[in-house]
């Protein structure tokens, strides 16, 4: 009789068989961004997709976009040594939209 093997080494071989690991690993990207970045800069961004190697931040201002754009390696190396890949190539910081408005500014209703 074979052994028990864990539930994380079969569900990697699945994965690994239906093709997708790499677009999880995209995923992750997106929804770590919080945890990656810090309170600090989450509070004032948001990372919206992955398309080809390019993580979409949203960010509430041109002056936010600059910020970060100073801080595009370290965020790159942070995001990819937490995936244990390669997966994001570039950064790109694109201004406006739902959710980039300062929350202290809210009245309380949904747009």
């Amino acid at each position: 009789m074979r052994g028990v093997e864990p539930i994380s080494r079969i569900l990697k071989g699945v994965i690994e068989d239906l093709g997708v690991a790499g677009r999880l690993a995209e995923q992750r990207a997106v929804v770590e961004w919080p945890e990656i970045v810090g309170p600090k800069v989450a509070e004032h961004s948001r990372a919206l997709r992955i398309e080809r190697g390019r993580l979409v931040v949203e960010v509430p201002s041109a002056v936010w976009a600059q910020e970060l754009s100073l801080m595009r390696r370290t965020i790159q190396q942070k995001i990819n040594r937490r995936l244990g890949s390669r997966t994001v190539e570039t950064l790109q910081f694109v201004v406006g939209g739902k959710g980039s408005h300062d929350p202290s500014d809210s009245d309380g209703r949904e747009d």
